[in-house]
């Protein structure tokens, strides 16, 4: 009894008195009442989780180092993303939800779209949408109460999908898309009620917790808008509704007379692009296009006029946030794609935070309806500025911490296994702040696969601890070399989207981005302006000096190196390789050839999929009395066909069937099916092809998993058979006790 009473009053942290600074395998239990499983079989996270637990030391701020606590001690998160519908569920079932994201290594919860229809502002017969629905926000206060328990945080977002009505005093409500894009950005009724719903929702006390939000230091990242802006949505930009049309029209031309005081001064700049008719004065000047681009001093002009407008509401919002007392820092979310547009979030608000996607579905008519298509491809084949490394890296701006806070390899596509390793190792590079895989399903649809849900998905969420055990340690080295890309503004207010091909040298180093004379990041910075003619990342990639005298591109120009020397992406393989002293990686296309790398050599007859091994106890592999392998391969529905989409398609293939339970991994009994050989040169054989496998050493003891009955491994002259079920549950494993003599130079102490 004193002690439950004494863990109750830790709060946030939970038992965290309790905490060795390990993992442990995970107790017996009874038959669980959900199908969640852990992302590993054998090792539970969860002690461990709450050794990172940082409530003593108050609010998470934001500097140009990244996220820190106020002693100073730096922040960083690996988590995943639960939006509305999985929200609302009985209280048993957020239980065991968050007991398995614990075990799994998650340490942060973005809670998603709770404006959204049938979340919390959303109730049976009353109009409008200004009353918070109790019995779903009790649900919400429910589940910040169990992550304290477990020393996870969680993180908001304001405006997502919530759907203005006529009754919240809203002209021309019903004409409006769902939060209201772009008009949340300029319409001061809507802007009011933004600032409403952030007061309601903040500043209500959890009754769980005794702890308003705005005062809880678990909440540590805010977003005052997703997905909005004046050019996610072209189409919807250049076709604004009335009365807004005529008010914004307005406004744009005032803009102009501030800054050319008559027609005549904007003829001398426009030119013939400015029509007979047209006068700022007389607030005939039209609004800019979007969709079908102006002429190039029209179209400038328009692009630094919306971004001044975006750069006003995040003001007006993060002043009324202030206000109230929030003290976490705060973003908003635009175009990932739109230079200006990253910029302008930059210069007002604490960080960036985007999204990246690989094979998102694509739709044969109206979004979200239908049959979705995709083009099941290997996201590591991708070498354009559009796979993760570049398209990520390019997000950090006037050295502003950034936030990944939507990511994904999205199923049904079958080269998913890659996803988690390229994510927290070049995350880890790129020296992010956050990881926030979307998403986590729960409820009706916790037992199968479907898009964007990875509960049950072996190929992701059975490597997601080790991700965050790869990030959060800081396995991969974050060189000291840094790329700023500098933007001169007539670059930056001309170009609609990021088109710089300079973006690659994310493959090899950090990369950063700034207006020209912007705060430029500490580090080793070289300086490229964007736009200079003859400036190749090819070029660069080549000649660049590494930490380690690596190459940063090899002869075949398929093959990217880190400057550490730690990650090859082998765009020309599909294949990602990990070489650190605490864990290593193959992903992607494998192969019964051996695959070569520093600490490990892989052959198997499984064509697709990753194995990952990782020291469980702070040392070096080498060294180490304590480490994890993990092998998965692809998984589908019972039942799926993804079929050829035929002619004229958004993509090559459509998802026909998304099938039913049981997920199927096609693993089966073949002899010598993999093999690898460890530092030690001591072969590691498993007598299976596909399917998923985790076998744990641990001070000489072997412990093997395996979802195909009877599966075997041999190592070191033992051998152990997997029953399809836990073995005997192992003693505790540290990860993080430090020895006398381990230097690692590449993984210092956490974080």
């Amino acid at each position: 009894m004193l002690a439950h009473m004494f863990a109750r009053a830790l709060g946030l942290c939970g038992l965290i008195w309790l905490s060795t600074a390990s993992v442990q395998a995970a107790p017996p239990k009874p038959p669980a009442a959900f199908p969640y499983t852990n992302s590993s079989r054998l090792i539970d996270f969860t002690s461990w989780i709450k050794e990172q637990c940082h409530y003593k030391k108050g609010f998470l701020t934001s500097s140009g180092a990244g996220f820190h606590w106020a002693d100073g001690t730096r922040a960083r998160f690996w988590g995943v993303n639960i939006a509305n519908r999985n929200l609302w569920i009985e209280h048993n079932e957020i239980d065991t939800v968050v007991d398995t994201l614990a075990a799994s290594g998650v340490n942060l919860v973005r809670f998603e779209a709770l404006d959204s229809k049938g979340a919390l502002l959303e109730i049976a017969g009353v109009p409008g949408t200004r009353k918070i629905n109790t019995t779903r926000l009790d649900s919400l206060h429910y589940w910040i109460h169990k992550l304290h328990q477990k020393g996870i945080y969680y993180y908001f977002d304001l405006i997502d999908f919530r759907e203005f009505q006529p009754e919240d005093g809203v002209e021309n409500a019903k004409a409006l898309p769902r939060a209201a894009r772009p008009y949340a950005m300029f319409d001061p009724r809507l802007i009011d009620l933004q600032q409403e719903y952030a007061r309601q929702l903040l500043t209500t006390v959890n009754p769980y917790t005794n702890t308003a939000p705005i005062h809880d230091p678990a909440l540590v990242l805010l977003e005052i808008c997703n997905e909005s802006g004046f050019f996610l949505y072209p189409k919807t930009t250049d076709n604004l509704v009335e009365p807004y049309r005529s008010r914004f029209q307005q406004r744009w031309n005032a803009w102009l007379v501030g800054r050319y005081h008559s027609r005549a001064e904007l003829v001398k700049v426009w030119g013939s692009a400015l029509a007979a008719e047209e006068a700022p004065e007389q607030g005939t000047v039209r609004l800019p296009q979007l969709g079908k681009p102006d002429a190039a001093a029209r179209q400038r002009d328009g692009v630094e006029f919306l971004c001044e407008v975006e750069r006003d509401y995040f003001a007006q919002m993060r002043d009324s946030l202030r206000g109230l007392g929030l003290k976490v820092p705060i973003t908003a979310v635009v175009s990932s794609d739109i230079p200006a547009e990253l910029q302008a979030v930059a210069t007002e608000l604490d960080y960036v935070s985007e999204n990246h996607y690989a094979d998102h579905p694509s739709f044969g008519g109206q979004e979200w309806q239908g049959k979705f298509f995709y083009n099941n491809k290997n996201a590591l084949r991708d070498d354009t500025r559009f796979a993760f490394p570049p398209f990520t890296a390019q997000l950090r701006w006037e050295s502003k911490p950034v936030v990944i806070r939507e990511w994904a390899s999205v199923w049904p596509n079958q080269f998913r296994a890659g996803s988690i390793p390229e994510a927290a190792a070049y995350g880890r590079l790129q020296d992010f702040d956050a990881m926030i895989l979307f998403g986590y399903k729960t409820g009706s649809v916790r037992d199968r696969l479907v898009e964007f849900g990875y509960q049950v998905d072996p190929p992701v969420w059975d490597l997601f601890a080790m991700g965050s055990l790869l990030f959060l340690r800081g396995d991969v080295h974050t060189p000291s070399q840094i790329a700023l890309l500098e933007y001169a503004d007539d670059k930056l207010f001309r170009g609609l989207a990021g088109d710089t091909d300079l973006v690659r040298l994310a493959f090899s180093l950090r990369l950063a981005s700034a207006r020209a004379l912007g705060k430029a990041p500490v580090g080793d910075l070289t300086v490229f302006p964007v736009g200079q003619p003859g400036v190749k990342a090819s070029d660069w990639l080549k000649a660049l000096p590494t930490d380690s005298g690596s190459k940063a591109l090899d002869g075949s120009g398929t093959a990217y190196t880190s400057v550490s020397g730690q990650i090859v992406r082998d765009s020309g393989r599909g294949r990602l390789t990990l070489q650190t002293p605490k864990t290593l990686c193959v992903a992607g296309e494998l192969s019964t050839t051996p695959i070569q790398i520093q600490g490990m050599a892989l052959s198997t007859r499984t064509p697709i999929g990753a194995v990952m091994v990782q020291s469980l106890d702070g040392k070096e592999l080498s060294k180490s009395q304590r480490w994890l392998v993990k092998m998965v391969s692809v998984a589908e529905n019972t039942g799926q066909k993804l079929i050829p989409a035929g002619a004229n398609a958004p993509a090559a293939l459509v998802l026909d069937q998304p099938g039913t339970a049981p997920v199927l991994t096609q693993g089966s009994l073949v002899p010598g099916g993999t093999v690898l050989t460890l530092w030690n040169n001591e072969p590691l054989t498993v007598d299976q092809v596909n399917g998923t496998w985790e076998f744990v050493l641990s001070n000489n003891k072997l412990h093997f998993w395996s979802d195909v009955r009877g599966s075997t491994i041999h190592y070191q002259g033992k051998t152990a058979s997997s029953q399809g079920e836990l073995p005997t549950p192992m003693p505790l494993i540290p990860i993080f006790t430090p020895t006398a003599g381990d230097t690692n130079p590449f993984a210092p102490t956490f974080p």
